[in-house]
């Protein structure tokens, strides 16, 4: 009697009906030597042959029986199961996996859950951010954060829907290069676009005061005349020069233009 004749006697009843690529599956399981106990697990109709895949190859890499059945349920896909089984066979508890062990997540919010665990995020930081209402772009964000040794206070900023990843990408860094919460939060808002935001938050950057970036910061101004704006106060123009030009009627080239005039001595009069 071959080790498939015997599991088959032993495990499974006469009803059950596999396909080629299921049956193929458990037969590559019992020539691998694991144990026909482990390889009735998964040696169920319910499960794909690539579900099967994934619970065949937890117990040839060694995890447990406890560890195995976290995972071993048709609800997760065959992704969702790698996602689980990458976290234990990496060193990470039950407990840790059990944060994302969820198929409210998609493969990618698993990934970056997981990920940041395995960087030695604690639970708490985790938790933060393991939540389907964020994509796994903004996931990654809110991670990044914690792993540059921002605070849960400071990550807070960000950590919220409303940003999409680019314009969380710009709070995040802000915060990583050391402006103060009260600067942060002029432009920590979805009015502004990333690009806007990166505008506001060079100003902050290269040393304008929060009266000069007030000045432009307003969504009426795209980024390209919100950089004139900068660009103006940078090179040492007034308040009062740089609002000759501080007017959404005007694009860009046009602002430039005035902006470059003031630079070279021009009056307002002129």
């Amino acid at each position: 009697m071959t080790d498939f004749e015997y599991f088959k006697k032993k495990y499974l009843t006469s009803k059950v009906e596999f396909t080629g690529r299921q049956m193929a599956a458990i037969e590559d399981a019992l020539a691998d030597k694991i144990p026909a106990e482990k390889v009735a697990i998964f040696a169920d109709p319910e499960f794909n042959c690539d579900q099967m895949y994934e619970i065949r190859t937890g117990f040839k890499n060694d995890l447990t029986m406890e560890q195995v059945v976290v995972y071993a349920d048709p609800k997760f896909d065959s992704d969702q199961m790698f996602e689980i089984r990458l976290g234990l066979e990496n060193g990470l508890t039950i407990e840790q996996v059990a944060v994302y062990t969820d198929p409210k997540f998609e493969r990618n919010q698993m990934a970056q859950i997981r990920l940041g665990l395995e960087e030695g995020l604690t639970m708490e930081q985790a938790v933060v951010y393991a939540d389907p209402k964020f994509n796994w772009d903004q996931m990654l964000e809110i991670r990044t954060g914690f792993k540059n040794d921002l605070t849960m206070e400071q990550v807070a900023v960000y950590a919220d829907p409303k940003f999409n990843d680019y314009q969380m990408a710009q709070i995040r860094l802000g915060l990583e290069n050391g402006l103060t919460m009260e600067q942060v939060a002029v432009y920590a808002d979805p009015k502004f676009n990333w690009d806007q935001m990166l505008e506001i938050r060079t100003g902050f950057w290269n040393g304008l005061t929060m009266e000069q970036v007030a000045v432009y910061a307003d969504p009426k101004f795209d980024a390209d005349q919100m950089c004139q704006i900068r660009y103006g106060f940078e090179n040492g123009l007034t308040m009062e020069q740089v609002a000759v030009y501080t007017d959404s009627k005007f694009n860009c080239n046009q602002m430039s233009e005035i902006r470059h005039g003031f630079e070279n001595g021009l009056t307002i009069e002129q």
